[in-house]
């Protein structure tokens, strides 16, 4: 699995809010700066970097420990910053002007995955963002359903954002 400062700067790269100039002063995990210049205070740790094994910076240590929780998972579903970069990579997206359902997935995948996806894949994600879309159009009762497409949109951002495939070198 790629190290907590990997994944957080790997979700800042594909979103496209990555703020990668060298130097500068640390910042807080809330700025989209790379991992290598956050602040690191012993007694407050980054919940997002610390739920992926991040060292605890009072010892030294020949290499990091690598775990997989339920702790993890959850936070990568239900936590506030990655939805917001999932939503940021749609935004992305919809900004560079791709127009069919179809392009956009194939989008998403490249950015992702540095691959288009498959055909099987590619009518799953097709499949999903339909069902979503239509759902969130009832949920909204039928008033802009636009901003329905971009929501399903970012949710299979999300998706992709939590698979194996993202987190995982091979």
């Amino acid at each position: 699995r790629l190290d907590a400062e990997q994944i957080r700067d790997s979700m800042l790269t594909v979103s496209g809010e990555g703020d990668f100039t060298m130097g500068g002063p640390g910042v807080t995990g809330k700025t989209p700066r790379r991992s290598i210049y956050l602040r690191f205070m012993r007694n407050t740790r980054d919940p997002f970097l610390d739920a992926f094994d991040l060292p605890d910076g009072f010892n030294s240590a020949a290499h990091r420990d690598v775990t997989t929780t339920a702790t993890q998972a959850l936070l990568l579903i239900n936590d506030d910053w990655t939805v917001k970069r999932a939503s940021a990579l749609a935004a992305r997206i919809e900004a560079e002007g791709h127009g069919s359902r179809e392009s956009k997935i194939e989008r998403a995948y490249w950015l992702a995955f540095g691959r288009a996806p498959s055909p099987g894949e590619l009518k799953d994600a097709s499949d999903y963002l339909e069902r979503n879309h239509d759902r969130l159009v009832r949920e909204a009762g039928n008033r802009e359903p636009e901003k329905a497409d971009a929501r399903a949109l970012g949710d299979l951002c999300h998706a992709l954002m939590n698979s194996n495939e993202f987190l995982y070198a091979d």
